[in-house]
């Protein structure tokens, strides 16, 4: 007799393991431009502890060549507000001596020194004397020591679409505390403050305009073969070109204000600047914020 059959036995394929593709990045070097791309930056020489968090974001996350960034250090003679010597001045001399050598360190050359009298008029005017020196085709971050921009993979096409000017929203960055916290050299700035928060837009009561939190980002020197860009504001740019200098937003950037640094010179420039009222207003407010034993967010 023919022996029974015998049912084959089905044999699984192995699971094959799959992989989901890599998240896409949310910003980008601006590789396209990096060659006419400049780094200009004024800041208050007791910031000094920021400088290094500062060229190392510009240069690792925006790609700016260490040889195309300035840095302007305000250390005035004097600090009175009457324009009387005050001895702070001394203190406030060391500070830019350990700004330059922070910078000098991470390999910035270009590190020049500001001793006049502190005033939105003398940064902008720097600023704007810098601009018109630039190459007609360059384009230029013009950035406070606490703002770390931020720009989307997508920066290649906008520039193809005549895009000169861009701009993006503060977003304060706080401790995992969410109280103000001291600066420290290590770990990266993004580390020690993970914690994103709007604080700057809570800062006025309802039914006052809100405070000011979009900023130039990036910009070309001369658009069309015009006369150079200039700033008007620390946040707007004279509007010299309709359409074609209209601001095209790229989403938010890093504000590194929630710390015992930024406290102290809060307390600087009330002490030693006369500010308008509503200037004035807003450092108070922020003032008490950030002194508050509260949750800043």
């Amino acid at each position: 007799a023919a022996a029974p059959a015998v049912a084959a036995v089905a044999v699984a394929a192995p699971a094959v393991a799959t992989v989901a593709p890599p998240a896409a990045p949310l910003h980008c070097p601006l590789t396209t431009l990096r060659d006419r791309l400049h780094l200009a930056c004024f800041f208050d020489a007791d910031s000094h502890p920021l400088a290094r968090h500062f060229v190392r974001h510009y240069a690792t996350v925006v790609g700016v060549r260490l040889e195309r960034m300035t840095f302007w250090v305000h250390a005035p003679t004097t600090t009175d507000a009457n324009g009387v010597d005050d001895p702070r001045a001394y203190a406030t001399a060391a500070a830019a001596a350990a700004a330059e050598h922070s910078l000098h360190a991470e390999g910035v050359d270009d590190v020049r020194r500001i001793s006049s009298r502190w005033s939105d008029k003398l940064m902008l005017n720097v600023t704007n004397e810098f601009i018109k020196a630039l190459p007609r085709d360059r384009w230029l971050v013009f950035a406070n020591i606490d703002e770390f921009f931020y720009f989307p993979c997508d920066m290649q096409r906008r520039i193809a679409e005549r895009k000169t000017t861009f701009c993006a929203d503060m977003e304060d960055r706080v401790a995992q505390s969410r109280r103000a916290v001291e600066l420290r050299e290590a770990p990266p700035i993004d580390e020690q403050f993970p914690v994103r928060c709007r604080i700057r837009q809570s800062l006025r009561p309802r039914g006052q305009r809100p405070t000011t939190t979009e900023k130039i980002t990036l910009f070309l020197a001369s658009p069309a073969g015009r006369p150079h860009r200039q700033y008007k504001s620390p946040h707007r740019l004279f509007s010299q070109y309709g359409k074609l200098g209209r601001c095209n937003n790229t989403g938010s950037f890093s504000h590194y204000t929630a710390t015992t640094m930024y406290v102290q010179a809060i307390e600087k420039k009330l002490r030693n600047f006369r500010w308008n009222p509503t200037v004035e207003m807003d450092y108070r407010s922020q003032l008490k914020l950030l002194r508050a034993d509260a949750p800043l967010c």
